[in-house]
């Protein structure tokens, strides 16, 4: 077996060699080493868009998000402690709070200027589609944000109950207890709507 795969730490994601060259980075970005932080950056960058933009709906917010995040963790990584908790979670938790930010200052707006409408045979599909996603989003929306975003971490992000328990800060077990409250919240929602179009 390679010794690589013999040190797969499922916990973490990865392995423990990858686990040490994280640490390695995040000691030396805590230094003041701005290319060791460049590496967390290339390293993690991805995931957190991608986290970001399933929570926004939105590339490009989620992408100015994920470089505030970024930008903050710069400042913030001196005093950054490793509690136990994977870098990774850490930053989760700093975009989950730039998020929240983001949303309370969003102000809705409606702007259809540019908007290229789709061939009449496209559009009952496109509707379709847009209302069930809608209706989803909408009851998404009045679940808890603890619910809401375990959901989204196990669902969209794929993540295992340890890794959302490390964002989270919450014990594996009642990861596992919260996503299943959260489900049937949302099975509840989706009812009291009449149900998925």
């Amino acid at each position: 077996m390679d010794q690589v795969d013999a040190r797969h730490d499922p916990a973490s994601g990865g392995t423990d060699l990858e686990a040490d060259a994280v640490r390695r980075l995040v000691d030396r970005a805590k230094g003041g080493d701005a290319e060791a932080f460049g590496g967390l950056y290339d390293r993690f960058q991805p995931e957190i868009v991608r986290y970001l933009t399933h929570r926004t709906r939105d590339a490009d917010a989620a992408e100015d998000l994920a470089q505030q995040v970024f930008l903050k963790a710069w400042q913030a990584i001196p005093r950054y402690e490793d509690r136990g908790v994977p870098f990774k979670a850490w930053l989760y938790r700093m975009a989950h709070n730039q998020m929240v930010d983001h949303f309370r200052s969003r102000r809705p707006t409606s702007d259809l200027e540019g908007l290229d409408l789709p061939v009449d045979s496209e559009a009952e599909t496109l509707l379709l589609e847009g209302e069930m996603q809608e209706a989803l989003k909408g009851a998404l929306e009045r679940l808890t944000e603890d619910h809401r975003q375990v959901l989204v971490l196990r669902f969209l992000m794929e993540k295992s109950a340890r890794e959302i328990g490390e964002v989270m800060g919450r014990k594996e077990v009642t990861i596992r207890g919260l996503q299943m409250r959260a489900l049937q919240a949302l099975r509840r929602e989706i009812e009291s709507m009449g149900g998925l179009p």
